[in-house]
């Protein structure tokens, strides 16, 4: 896959893209020169991943209402599997 063109990439092809510069990195295949080409294109893309990010976040702020039918703002926090056994924990 080429370079990206411009920051109207989705998260997904973002954040595939740098998914492929890691490994490129990560297995030593590259020169000095071209590793510092795909370091600086994985530092964009990685700003990309974050844009999208703190875009969906704003999305689903703005989703948000309480019982009432007032909307409020709170911010979303995923649960993950560790938070959801500590719950479970009789201790």
């Amino acid at each position: 896959m080429s370079a990206p063109k411009s920051n109207k990439l989705t998260y997904e092809e973002a954040f595939s893209r740098l998914e492929e510069i890691v490994r490129k990195l990560e297995s030593g295949e590259a020169g000095l020169d071209e590793s510092l080409r795909l370091f600086e294109e994985g530092i964009k893309l990685s700003r990309i991943c974050n844009e999208r990010l703190n875009e969906a976040e704003a999305r689903i702020e703005k989703l948000v209402r309480q019982a009432d039918g007032e909307i409020t703002r709170e911010p979303f926090v995923i649960e993950t599997e560790e938070d959801e056994c500590d719950d479970e924990l009789p201790f």
